[in-house]
């Protein structure tokens, strides 16, 4: 079955097919309709809505909990002739969400999701239904330049994946990448490096010490910084950037910010975040990706 647009539905949906097999903190491959986004040449940051559920008719009237749907960022595309192929990542679903999980007690921030268990259980050939994708992503200098990408793995492995693809579209415009990775141990992203294209530069930190030192040193030659770092680290990194650089540019460093986004416009304000001088802003109409000075000052 070709990948089709639904219109069962108040918004018109995608019907993907499942193209990869679907693991809990991976990415897999799911088809979509070809030309689904041609001006977007940069990804990072986007995000679709999946529906966590098969029911239809009298079961979709008695169990309301399968119209939240999951977010699912997007890591990649490969145009086909007649699809084209996306990558999007299924997160561990160990973030505590507002919907509860099998054996959910109230104030339990442990366990997963209920809908991210669900579509890790989808078989290969599946069908998805999605909403999206919404969002603003990461965006990136026209000419040639230098990106720093900065990654807390050892907050959320999802960071990693989620900025993922920027590597590639920063190198296919003649930039130069390096990518800052915030571990535990080498250990534990021993495996991710490989998958890195060969002409990343590659820098760990495995302890406060290293991060602050690699940060200083990585931010002053930097011509545009995409961070995943939790909210926590923002003030961190505008210092960074202010010790280094004589003025902070628009845009100069864009973070991905986490929040829950359910509904993708804006309307339950489920994903309403603080901004710079005490405003607020709805995260998944107007981000998930922010000027770092919109968020603090």
């Amino acid at each position: 079955m070709m990948p089709t647009r639904s219109t069962e539905e108040p918004f018109p949906a995608l019907v993907g097919q499942i193209d990869s097999p679907v693991q809990l903190g991976l990415p897999f491959a799911l088809r979509l309709p070809s030309n689904l986004l041609p001006h977007w040449d940069i990804l990072a940051g986007r995000y679709f809505l999946a529906r966590c559920s098969d029911a239809v008719g009298v079961e979709r009237d008695s169990d309301w909990s399968i119209f939240l749907r999951c977010p699912l960022f997007v890591c990649g595309r490969q145009p086909r002739a007649q699809y084209d192929r996306w990558q999007l990542y299924l997160p561990t679903g160990t973030e505590g969400f507002a919907r509860g999980f099998p054996g959910f007690k109230k104030g339990q921030s442990s366990g997963v999701d209920i809908g991210f268990r669900w579509l890790a259980q989808r078989p290969l050939q599946g069908l998805l239904n999605l909403l999206g994708p919404f969002g603003n992503g990461f965006t990136l200098q026209a000419l040639a330049h230098n990106l720093l990408i900065l990654v807390d793995y050892a907050n959320d492995p999802a960071w990693f994946w989620r900025l993922f693809s920027l590597c590639e579209r920063a190198l296919d415009r003649g930039g130069r990448v390096t990518i800052l990775l915030r571990s535990t141990s080498e250990k534990e992203i021993a495996d991710l490096i490989p998958l890195l294209p060969v002409q990343v530069e590659v820098c760990t930190a495995t302890n406060e010490m290293d991060w602050q030192a690699q940060l200083l040193l990585t931010v002053g030659w930097a011509d545009r910084i995409c961070a995943g770092i939790p909210a926590s680290r923002y003030r961190e990194l505008l210092g960074a950037v202010q010790e280094t650089r004589f003025h902070v540019d628009k845009n100069f460093a864009q973070v991905l910010v986490r929040t829950d986004l359910l509904c993708g416009v804006g309307a339950c304000l489920v994903c309403a975040i603080p901004t710079a001088r005490g405003g607020v802003t709805r995260a998944c109409v107007h981000g998930p990706v922010f000027d770092l000075i919109a968020l603090v000052d």
